[in-house]
């Protein structure tokens, strides 16, 4: 399933409009988001921050990862899907192996981490906003 599709299902199952979206993001998180930005991330293939999966997770009460988990971002099911970077911080044991494919699909403003360092901040960020959810 695409994320859009993703995003879609999950505001009709809910039965919300995209302005009760707004709003409960809004009231859960804190965070502003637009009734024109939300359809758009239900209408086409757009890459949102970090930041905008967290508020709207936060909106729906779930997390991250439960938000992304049926999101088909490869088509390969192995560890050739991770970038090495993330393959070795894993096995370092710095990166819990649960987080892998919620990492995987992140990109940081614009574009996916490049070193260690970031991918390190990336995890520390989601596991201090989202928490040990499951």
């Amino acid at each position: 399933m695409r994320l859009n599709n993703r995003l879609r299902e999950l505001r009709k199952e809910r039965g919300l409009t995209l302005r009760e979206l707004r709003d409960r993001i809004e009231e859960r998180t804190g965070g502003k988001l637009s009734i024109s930005y939300l359809s758009e991330l239900e209408r086409t293939d757009a890459t949102p921050s970090v930041e905008t999966l967290a508020r709207v997770a936060g909106g729906y009460g779930i997390s991250v990862q439960d938000l992304l988990a049926p999101v088909e971002f490869f088509t390969v099911d192995s560890e050739a899907r991770y970038p090495d970077v993330l393959v070795a911080l894993k096995e370092e044991g710095k990166i819990e192996e649960e987080w892998l494919d919620t990492l995987a699909r992140i990109e940081f403003r614009g574009q996916r981490p490049q070193n260690a360092d970031e991918w390190l901040a990336i995890y520390s960020m989601l596991r201090a906003f989202i928490g040990h959810q499951a």
